[in-house]
């Protein structure tokens, strides 16, 4: 156990270690992005400290990191005219259901990548690392497609520039918002156990400080197919318990949050954005498989190590949103040379 452990476990001590160690941290990554490891490890010891005051005192600073968008006031885009809703809903719940479906052209482009990509696997009973999504023989739990091969889509990077997801995440953050994850997957069933290492279990997110997810599900998914299940409230004051690192099980999360699982289901093209420093997680497929589609903006780029995708030659509109916002987009790599 390191001694940063051992202090946080001890109780009050745990702020006093941990609030200087991710404070030095913040000010290492403001000259270059990077976060120390043991800076990180602090971080989520601060958010499971007795009071999140320490927490709450560095992502408040985060979030005067960078001036915020110049975006229009009726940003276009897939969630056009619905912006003040989601946030209302986000700031409320946790979670927010967008108000119609991503376009049939844009899932199949999507759905194209996962079914071509050499996917990361995930809890295959074979010790399998790496295969393709083989619908009718999987052999894994999970399926997760490379960022890069996700960022290369056309489909993707008008994702990413589309400005309405902007303009949310900015007012939900309070920040500029800052593109920091790319993800696609694949589930399947794989008997009736919930996979840990799948997220199959209560659980929350804590890579950055603050942070906002876009979740399209490319397949239909009812209640045998996979659904997100979100807490509803539990993105604002967790009890310590819940604060802790680690899965959760089902009556812990239900006496601290009583009836506010919800299971979030709905056809292909379905949207919803969630923070899911809440308490989630994916239920066990009980048949089929599931395809779901996933952008995340944060605060700051301060936390977890993070990616570098090689824009090669970005399209239009991402090319513009490039040039305008620089910092949003500031992970990515471009150019020829991926400079």
């Amino acid at each position: 156990m390191s001694r940063l452990d051992r202090v946080a476990s001890s109780g009050p001590g745990s702020r006093l270690v941990a609030e200087p160690i991710a404070g030095w941290g913040y000010r290492r990554h403001l000259v270059d992005d990077e976060t120390p490891r043991l800076a990180y490890q602090a971080m989520r010891k601060l958010y499971g400290a007795p009071t999140t005051r320490g927490f709450d005192a560095l992502a408040a600073r985060a979030a005067a990191e960078d001036p915020r968008l110049d975006l229009p006031g009726a940003a276009d885009g897939i969630v056009g005219g619905q912006v003040d809703a989601l946030v209302r809903s986000l700031e409320a719940d946790g979670f927010a259901l967008v108000d119609g479906r991503l376009d049939e052209p844009t899932c199949a482009e999507l759905e194209a990548v996962a079914s071509t990509a050499t996917c990361r696997l995930t809890d295959a009973p074979g010790g399998e690392r790496s295969a393709r999504f083989d619908p009718d023989h999987p052999i894994a739990v999970r399926y997760d497609v490379d960022e890069q091969d996700v960022v290369d889509s056309p489909a993707c990077q008008r994702l990413l520039a589309d400005e309405s997801l902007l303009a949310v995440a900015q007012r939900y953050l309070g920040a500029a918002p800052v593109q920091d994850l790319v993800a696609m997957w694949w589930s399947a069933a794989q008997g009736t156990a919930a996979s840990s290492a799948a997220a199959q279990l209560f659980h929350f997110d804590l890579d950055r400080l603050r942070f906002v997810k876009l979740f399209v599900f490319l397949t239909d998914v009812d209640a045998d197919t996979g659904p997100h299940v979100y807490v509803r409230g539990s993105h604002r004051d967790q009890p310590r318990s819940l604060r802790l690192d680690g899965r959760h099980l089902d009556d812990e999360v239900d006496a601290a949050f009583p009836g506010a699982a919800t299971e979030i289901t709905g056809p292909r093209g379905t949207m919803f954005l969630a923070d899911t420093i809440g308490m989630h997680k994916g239920l066990a497929l009980r048949h089929g498989h599931r395809l779901v589609f996933q952008l995340e903006w944060s605060s700051s780029l301060f936390g977890a190590p993070f990616t570098r995708p090689w824009l090669r030659s970005p399209e239009e509109p991402l090319a513009g949103a490039l040039a305008r916002f620089p910092r949003t987009y500031r992970r990515f790599r471009t150019g020829a040379t991926g400079s």
